[in-house]
């Protein structure tokens, strides 16, 4: 018999319903956030390409957040080899030395923070989730290699040193 739908109200995106097959598993939780291990993605159409991760606990947690690649084009996703077992991807028939394909493998997105009158993210620590299990982590690049970018007034993407 399949689980019930899902439903909470939250503050940001008022009442959300959704299927239990639907949540996003994070192992980990979100740094600062660990004890949020269960997120509902959702979107609203009149404003993709906004993704908000919307805890399944907690209504008042909501994270929002863009594709790496609206951001940076150029985005290569670098995985460490605990970031892959987290992910389970050694389960799946990928190399080892491959990393999984970002839009086939792979949803990785950009968290947006709010820096003064506009938005600032990390690329360096994106989040991560595993499109064949629905298990997602925030990656941390070591080395940073991408680095931080914010909104410019103009709308466009800068880097920030």
């Amino acid at each position: 018999m399949p689980e019930p739908d899902k439903s909470l109200v939250s503050p940001y995106l008022g009442e959300i319903s959704w299927e239990a097959g639907c949540e996003l598993q994070f192992p980990t939780g979100f740094p600062g956030f660990e004890q949020h291990r269960r997120m509902v993605p959702v979107e609203i159409p009149s404003q993709r390409p906004l993704i908000y991760l919307q805890s399944a606990d907690q209504p008042g947690v909501c994270f929002l957040a863009l594709p790496v690649r609206t951001v940076d084009p150029a985005f290569e996703l670098r995985l460490s080899d605990d970031d892959r077992s987290l992910l389970e991807f050694d389960q799946l028939d990928l190399p080892s030395d491959e990393n999984p394909a970002i839009g086939t493998d792979v949803l990785c997105l950009a968290l947006l923070v709010p820096f003064g009158p506009t938005v600032q993210t990390n690329l360096d620590a994106p989040i991560v989730i595993n499109l064949h299990n629905g298990r997602g982590i925030q990656a941390v690049a070591a080395p940073a290699v991408t680095g931080s970018f914010r909104l410019s007034r103009n709308g466009a993407w800068e880097s920030v040193c």
